[in-house]
């Protein structure tokens, strides 16, 4: 077309290509199946794709079939595919060795009324996430919207894993109460930022004034654990040593991470009291201090038990390795650490398996039940 003209270019494609040739094209002929400098060329040439398949047909004379259904591979659609797919790996080679009679042994003696006690405590953090978010808010709200905010939230992670529609709850939330949009995300950043904060301040204290090191043993025989902690550790590395080599890729990620910083920063240098720094800090406290104690009831449920700053460490640790792979919710990365975490400190795996199996069901694949009523309450009463 862009040597010879529209027309020209029409009547060599009907006299060179057979009807059939041309009708197996047509469903082909659209921007996902051109390369980048074909797509390029389109638009200097300002061709439109959809009228040209209508001209092309009509000059053969055929029908236009429906297009084909394409999905282009990238570097992020691939990876969206093989990191949960690792986990999965991850998760099932904890279990070599696993006893399937012992862990329904533990299941049976285990103490139910503690893991109703875990199941009510582990509720509870996202009531103090909630006094998070209202430190963080920039005007005054009630608790009660924003707790299903909260709950509104985990049922979309689990819906429809993104940050976009996370951020898009959010700024839709916080629109409906008068706060423009770059406000509302600038909120959302410094509330994850103060979370990532407590957590590593949290995490350091411990590694610090507690005698608790993130050591692998790795001098005796090889473990399932210990291939864990390796498997996490190379992944980890070859995501940062991707982000490094690929220049767009680095430019993308140290992009957002300094535009979130930069706008949690500046939403928190408009903190002027006291009261919303403690519910900002605090509620991101308490939020940890809960998800370590419901984790710690499960265990206590199987005969076993850890200290607070143990189980501390365990969940921080893992939420924060969770956190940096982009594997949706942390599917079988979190289960795999936790199990990981715990046996380290002497708990037998199948009764680690059971707690944490018990744990993320009750933290994690739960409060969407009630995030979807949730979301529903909030459309209706306008508060999204």
């Amino acid at each position: 077309i862009g040597l010879v003209g529209r027309e020209l270019a029409l009547e060599g494609l009907v006299e060179h290509r057979s009807v059939e040739e041309v009708e197996g094209l047509l469903p082909y002929l659209q921007p996902t199946a051109l390369t980048a400098d074909q797509r390029r060329m389109m638009k200097v040439l300002d061709i439109d794709l959809d009228a040209l398949r209508a001209e092309v047909a009509e000059t053969s004379g055929v029908e236009a079939p429906p297009l084909i259904r394409m999905r282009r591979f990238t570097f992020g659609s691939v990876m969206r595919v093989a990191l949960p797919a690792l986990a999965v790996v991850m998760l099932l080679s904890a279990f070599a060795g696993f006893d399937l009679e012992e862990f329904l042994n533990s299941l049976q003696d285990a103490a139910w009324w503690l893991v109703l006690i875990g199941f009510v405590v582990a509720q509870l953090p996202r009531i103090a996430q909630a006094v998070s978010t209202l430190g963080a808010a920039p005007v005054a709200l009630p608790l009660g919207p924003v707790y299903a905010l909260q709950l509104a939230i985990s049922y979309v992670n689990l819906a429809i894993p993104t940050a976009a529609a996370r951020i898009a709850v959010n700024v839709r939330f916080f629109q409906r109460q008068g706060v423009s949009p770059a406000t509302a995300v600038a909120t959302g950043a410094l509330d994850g930022v103060s979370g990532f904060i407590v957590q590593g301040l949290l995490l350091g204290s411990l590694l610090l004034f507690s005698g608790l090191s993130l050591d692998v043993d790795v001098s005796g025989p090889a473990s399932a654990a210990v291939r864990i902690a390796w498997m996490l550790a190379v992944v980890l590395g070859i995501a940062v040593l991707v982000i490094l080599v690929i220049p767009r890729l680095r430019r993308y990620v140290l992009g957002g991470v300094r535009r979130t910083v930069h706008e949690a920063f500046t939403v928190l240098r408009g903190l002027r009291s006291l009261r919303r720094l403690v519910m900002l800090f605090g509620g991101n406290l308490v939020a940890e201090l809960l998800f370590a104690l419901a984790l710690g009831v499960f265990v206590q449920a199987f005969g076993y038990s850890l200290a607070l700053h143990e189980l501390l460490f365990i969940n921080m640790a893992v939420s924060l390795l969770a956190g940096l792979l982009p594997v949706p919710g942390g599917v079988g990365v979190t289960e795999g650490g936790l199990i990981f975490g715990l046996t380290s400190f002497g708990v037998p795996q199948e009764a680690a398996f059971a707690a944490v199996i018990l744990y993320r069901f009750s933290t994690f694949y739960t409060p969407p039940i009630w995030g979807f009523f949730s979301l529903r309450w909030l459309e209706r009463n306008r508060y999204l």
